[in-house]
């Protein structure tokens, strides 16, 4: 017996086994009012057709007539055990979500395997607490976080034994089932190959996926598949799209248990409480945040939705199908971005790229379509202050810790676009701003080979470990670089050479221009390089990004108002 785990307990839907059970009564119906009409046609033969042939065909009819009742009941068996199945499901999943809220409610952190710890907010508030006081208090929520831990794996365990119990209920009507002449028989209730692990790589996704039969991709929980990198980018779009109004309940519920437990806390609990009360209604705005995002856009795909692993919730949206796009490209931003204040506008500009993009290819004569994802999937620090604050204290104080792990998120989903992709190698740019930039190289850092062809970062704190761009597994003239006038954080160098003095990098201008006629602004300070204009029209900046992710190398205009390579040649 395999033990589920909270994510996948959330996921869970028993009352989708009482509707299978209902489709095998109705097919047990249908099969049987199918017989009594043939039958009795073979019935009505003895009036005209006698004989050995005849004879020995009744009783062969007759003998299929035996086995399509005995089909029939073992429908009918397999319906009332599902169904009777059903409500120890739904009590015992009720259970898990009970215990995963009142421990999350009362504060601790709540690990997928059930179990439970005191939460950041917690230890914050008591690390200011000295003496004996201080260790009492950690003593006490230490004993709690065990209680919690212990009630939410024993309900983890019913619930996998519950599981289990329907399962072999099914199974064993099932085997009842009639061989016919020649041993033949239906396999009954067929395991279906389990999700590999959270960590698995890309390529092991859509091995376990392609495996599956339409019917169990349909049943998979919503939660094994949407922020599954490889998987497809339909099928993560449906899931994700379930998922998220559940989700959101689950946190309102969260929200309530908190608000109602404040007025029973006093002292350090009540600051606890305070913290994660602010915390859940952050994520509640993070989840509305994403709906938005994706709410009346058709070409628009919900990639990643994980309202509980990190700091925030974490999201990616693309724009336009990147299982069929000739070019995909993915940015990462910095610091102080939450989804609630930033996905809307990044994917905004995700839009606008795409279109930019799309318009050179076809006025440079190609038909090659475009996907552009703006990616949330990491935790990027957070700092208060204006932009020098920024600049001359949150990055500079910042570690590249998140970046790190950030990364390797960021590599699987690099990863994912490969192995999700329904046609040849598409053409991949990584674009990272900021301390996004940091993040996406420590990802292309990452090991193994990565399938990214080009990288573009503006306004970053530096490359960890980078001299050139086979540092990143870039080929020459891969790797391009913008630093627009008054950016603070680009002149930093906080994690590594700056990207405007490593060798072999393109150096992008941001500088106010004409191109093909058409005006475009310039660039200043640290966060207009993707933004568009006052009129909505992209600048030379958001112009370049445009040519690097089309692959047009020989469009991008250069500081110095050259270009790199000879005009209209297509990147391979």
């Amino acid at each position: 017996m395999s033990v589920p785990t909270v994510s996948r307990a959330r996921a869970w839907t028993p009352s989708g086994l009482a509707r299978q059970a209902d489709e095998w009564r109705r097919c047990g119906d249908v099969l049987d009012g199918e017989l009594a009409v043939a039958f009795r046609a073979v019935d009505g033969t003895r009036d005209h057709w006698g004989g050995d042939a005849a004879e020995s065909a009744r009783r062969r009819g007759e003998e299929i007539r035996g086995l399509g009742v005995r089909a029939v009941s073992v429908l009918g068996s397999a319906a009332d055990a599902a169904h009777g199945a059903v409500p120890r499901l739904e009590r015992t999943r009720a259970e898990v979500l009970s215990a995963a809220g009142d421990a999350q409610a009362a504060g601790f952190d709540v690990g997928d395997d059930g179990e439970v710890a005191p939460s950041a907010a917690m230890t914050a508030v008591l690390s200011s607490t000295f003496g004996f006081a201080g260790a009492r208090a950690f003593g006490v929520l230490a004993q709690r976080a065990v209680q919690h831990g212990a009630v939410l794996r024993a309900a983890l365990g019913a619930l996998g034994a519950a599981d289990e119990a329907a399962r072999s209920a099914v199974a064993s009507a099932f085997a009842l089932l009639p061989r016919d002449g020649r041993g033949a028989v239906w396999d009954g209730v067929v395991p279906v190959p389990l999700p590999p692990p959270r960590d698995a790589s890309a390529a092991e996704n859509r091995r376990w996926w392609d495996a599956l039969t339409p019917g169990q991709q349909r049943g998979i929980p919503a939660d094994d598949v949407g922020s599954r990198d490889g998987v497809p980018a339909d099928a993560r779009h449906r899931a994700n799209l379930d998922r998220l109004p559940v989700v959101r309940d689950e946190l309102m519920g969260i929200q309530k248990s908190l608000a109602d437990s404040i007025v029973r806390l006093d002292g350090s609990g009540a600051q606890v409480a305070y913290r994660r009360l602010a915390d859940v209604t952050d994520r509640i705005a993070d989840l509305d945040a994403v709906a938005g995002a994706v709410r009346d856009h058709p070409d628009r795909r919900l990639l990643l939705l994980d309202a509980y692993s990190g700091a925030q919730v974490r999201a990616a949206v693309a724009v336009g199908d990147p299982d069929t796009a000739d070019h995909v490209a993915v940015t990462t931003p910095g610091m102080n971005t939450t989804v609630r204040s930033s996905l809307g506008s990044m994917v905004d500009e995700a839009s606008l790229l795409r279109e930019e993009a799309s318009n050179q290819l076809r006025d440079n004569g190609s038909d090659d379509t475009v996907a552009t994802i703006a990616w949330i999937g990491y935790d990027p620090p957070r700092t208060a202050g204006n932009l020098t604050d920024v600049a001359t204290g949150g990055v500079a104080v910042a570690s590249a810790s998140r970046a790190r792990d950030g990364g390797r998120d960021l590599a699987r989903f690099y990863d994912g676009l490969g192995a999700a992709h329904t046609g040849s190698d598409p053409h991949v740019t990584a674009i990272g701003h900021s301390y996004g930039s940091v993040t996406t190289g420590l990802a292309l850092r990452e090991p193994g080979r990565h399938p990214v062809d080009d990288v573009v970062v503006y306004g970053s704190p530096g490359l960890v470990g980078t001299r050139s761009p086979a540092d990143l597994g870039l080929g020459p003239g891969r790797l391009y670089e913008m630093t627009a006038d008054g950016d603070v954080v680009a002149r930093l160098g906080r994690f590594g050479p700056r990207p405007d003095t490593v060798d072999g990098v393109v150096h992008l201008s941001t500088a106010a221009t004409v191109v093909d006629g058409t005006e475009r602004a310039g660039a200043s300070g640290h966060s207009e390089y993707a933004r568009p204009d006052a009129g909505g029209r992209l600048r030379t900046s958001g112009y370049n990004l445009a040519a690097v992710v089309a692959g047009l190398p020989g469009n991008v205009v250069l500081v110095d108002g050259g270009t790199p390579v000879p005009a209209n040649s297509v990147a391979p």
